[in-house]
């Protein structure tokens, strides 16, 4: 399999083979380090469909990288495969990498198909830049993985973007490590009461994609719950992250959880949510009806927007006020740290600042009900900054 560019340069190819017979799986692979690999079926007819193949080839140029796949299921094993994919039939995929203030670096990429083992294909990235990877959409969906520039002696961030669809002559383009910040409930119930026992789950600091970040940089977090109006208790430590033991019964809660960094406007520097709710013993695991906001402006790989020009920032609902179950959505503007709050109209998913002068942080506030009377009050401090 060769990309339609000449000067690509190979870097490996990666063969899987796995055979299914009378309830037994047996698999074999081969990494080649070099452009052709010769295969053939030996003996009779497998069962149809008991084997499954798969081979990914990888070049790549001074510009991009091409993961070019294959796979195949049927009663016998490739004899054979010449694949020449022309640019046409390619899918583009763009992975940008952030700098802010403090967090310039070399970044470190890898990608790779969802299904079957493979090597993918890995480069160092310096921020901010993008890398730019031509794949087969034939091979099904592709993983992304980016660890983030971090200080010496600093835990590894890394970030995951999993089952990217593509298909032929479009571009994907996933940016990671950039502003806006905040909570994220994209793919977890993030409170959850079994029995008496309520159980967090929020990550604080996903970046601007939605991307959940492994090790987050911060100074101090917190999460606090109040139980009738009466404290239950505070747990430090990960930021969104807590558990409680509460009294039996129905009562109405409030959960607040806060995390703090240092750093320049556009990192983020307080994020605080405060949820209210009602909730009753449970008999086994029952996720609690809490929300979030997503703030998704079109920033600069610096976290940056013009200053003095007005900012469109689209505004989405996740968790359990999403698709159509918010009564009410309100959200407020800073540009004083949060000392005072300028109310901006939300119209058709997104609201219009104005920003102000160049070196300033823009801070972002949500208050939300949902459609049961659950609320939701999340704050972003030094969202991001004008330049």
């Amino acid at each position: 399999m060769t990309p339609p560019d000449r000067s690509a340069g190979f870097q490996h190819s990666v063969m899987f083979v796995q055979v299914k017979h009378d309830g037994a799986v047996r698999t074999a692979n081969l990494v080649n380090g070099t452009p052709n690999l010769r295969v053939a079926h030996l003996g009779p007819d497998s069962e149809p469909g008991s084997v499954e193949q798969w081979f990914d080839s990888y070049w790549s140029t001074e510009t991009a990288g091409y993961a070019l796949g294959h796979t195949f299921t049927g009663s016998r094993a490739l004899t054979g495969l010449v694949r020449h994919p022309a640019a046409k039939d390619l899918a583009t995929v763009q992975i940008r990498g952030a700098a802010r203030p403090g967090t310039e670096g070399r970044a470190t990429v890898d990608l790779q198909p969802t299904a079957g083992p493979t090597l993918g294909l890995t480069q160092a990235l310096p921020t901010p830049a993008t890398a730019t990877y031509f794949v087969t959409p034939e091979r099904g969906t592709w993983d992304i993985t980016y660890w983030a520039p971090t200080a010496p002696g600093a835990a590894s961030n890394r970030y995951s973007a999993n089952g990217i669809a593509v298909r032929a002559g479009s571009t994907t383009t996933h940016t990671f490590d950039n502003a806006v910040f905040g909570p994220d409930l994209t793919d977890r119930p993030g409170v959850v009461r079994d029995g008496d026992r309520l159980a967090v789950d929020v990550p604080l600091l996903a970046d601007g994609d939605g991307h959940v970040p492994s090790s987050p940089s911060y100074d101090t977090a917190s999460t606090t719950l109040h139980r009738n109006g009466v404290r239950v208790g505070t747990k430090t430590g990960t930021p969104g992250k807590a558990g409680f033991t509460v009294q039996p019964g129905r009562a109405a809660y409030r959960l607040t959880s806060t995390v703090k960094r240092g750093g320049a406007p556009g990192v983020a520097t307080r994020v605080t949510t405060s949820w209210t709710f009602t909730s009753d013993t449970t008999r086994g695991a029952v996720p609690v009806p809490v929300s979030a906001v997503r703030f998704s402006p079109e920033l600069s790989p610096t976290g940056t927007a013009p200053a003095n020009e007005t900012l469109r920032v689209p505004v989405t609902v996740l968790g359990a006020a999403a698709n159509g179950r918010a009564r009410s959505v309100a959200v407020s503007v800073s540009v004083d740290g949060g000392t005072s709050w300028t109310r901006v109209p939300v119209e058709r998913g997104a609201v219009e600042i104005h920003n102000p002068r160049a070196g300033t942080g823009v801070s972002l506030r949500a208050a939300l009900t949902d459609t049961d009377g659950n609320t939701l009050t999340q704050t972003v401090i030094d969202a991001y900054r004008t330049r």
